[in-house]
């Protein structure tokens, strides 16, 4: 009997596959909140983790451990290069959520252009006198630059070219004519663009190399009236530097964050109390279709990782497993 520990509750679809397979045990821990306990880890054969973080000393008594199921893309709550030196492969639910957080960035990005948000609370209190501040803008014609140009930055291009924006593309592992042949610009250097750009958006994962990329320098090369949208990973902006940014001299742009450094950000956290930031709670890939996409992923990568049967292509350290010489 293979055990299986579940920390996070996932989609009703995702658990009714783990639970009809035969010869798993599934545990499940649903507070999200609630640390990961190590006499369940030490049971586990396979970790399916939405909610927590899994330091390398605890992956390291895990002896049972064969497969590690990330529900979602981002692997940094995991120790995967200690592990693929174990060689236990690290899984992630890849392209599951891309539209998801596609339409996520043009809705955040619509609702600052459009105004969305203060044009609705001038109606319900009586200034329809509003509409003759011409304060309302059009995405068309708009220069937006993406950094990242994975599943979910193309998936934001194709959004972004049918509202006829002009798509700036920067990613160094990615041909330029593969940006190219989507209709978009590639670009050799992102910060020198930064000033003829209208809007900013990340698709990063968190990294030493990632964390604080966008501060108070490339702030002050952006137009005044410039949006930067982070939907990927908190820390990827200075949320300091971007405070004092959009409370002078960016107070005509704005921002749209999904993420912040730390989740949940502080009441009186500084961003929270400005009308020019549109925000979310780190939920621009839980669409309820995306949920249930991720579920079922995360539980078939837990069942083909204990039967040996992984797809290379959802393999996070599949590189790092397989320089440690381990097959995958």
């Amino acid at each position: 009997m293979a055990r299986v520990l579940v920390a996070g509750k996932i989609h009703p679809s995702g658990m009714a596959l783990l639970q009809a397979e035969p010869g798993l045990e599934v545990e499940v821990i649903a507070d999200p909140g609630a640390a990961l306990p190590m006499d369940r880890l030490r049971e586990a054969d396979a970790l399916l983790i939405r909610y927590g973080v899994l330091r390398a000393e605890e992956a390291a008594m895990m002896s049972r451990l064969r497969v590690v199921s990330r529900h979602g893309v981002g692997c940094d709550n995991l120790p995967v290069a200690e592990l693929a030196a174990r060689g236990v492969p690290v899984t992630i639910v890849g392209p599951v959520n891309a539209v998801s957080v596609a339409e996520q960035v043009l809705a955040m990005l619509l609702a600052l252009v459009k105004r969305i948000g203060p044009y609705d609370a001038a109606v319900r209190s009586g200034n329809w006198a509003i509409r003759d501040t011409l304060a309302v803008g059009e995405l068309a014609g708009r220069k937006l630059l993406l950094l990242g140009f994975g599943r979910i930055g193309r998936e934001v291009a194709r959004r972004a070219l049918a509202f006829d924006m002009e798509v700036l593309v920067f990613d160094p592992f990615v041909a330029p004519a593969d940006v190219v042949a989507v209709g978009c610009h590639p670009v050799a250097d992102w910060r020198a663009v930064l000033p003829e750009i209208d809007a900013l958006s990340l698709h990063l994962p968190a990294t030493p190399e990632t964390r604080g990329l966008i501060a108070a320098t490339e702030l002050a090369a952006m137009k005044p009236t410039a949006i930067v949208v982070n939907a990927a990973r908190g820390g990827l902006v200075d949320e300091a530097a971007l405070h004092v940014a959009l409370t002078g001299r960016m107070a005509p742009g704005g921002a749209a964050l999904d993420c912040f450094r730390d989740e949940p950000p502080a009441p009186d956290h500084p961003l929270l109390g400005l009308s020019n930031v549109v925000l979310s709670p780190h939920s621009a890939a839980l669409s309820a279709e995306a949920a249930e996409r991720m579920g079922v992923v995360a539980a078939r990568n837990v069942i083909a990782g204990l039967g040996g049967a992984l797809d290379p292509n959802l393999i996070f350290n599949l590189k790092m497993l397989r320089e440690a010489g381990h097959a995958a």
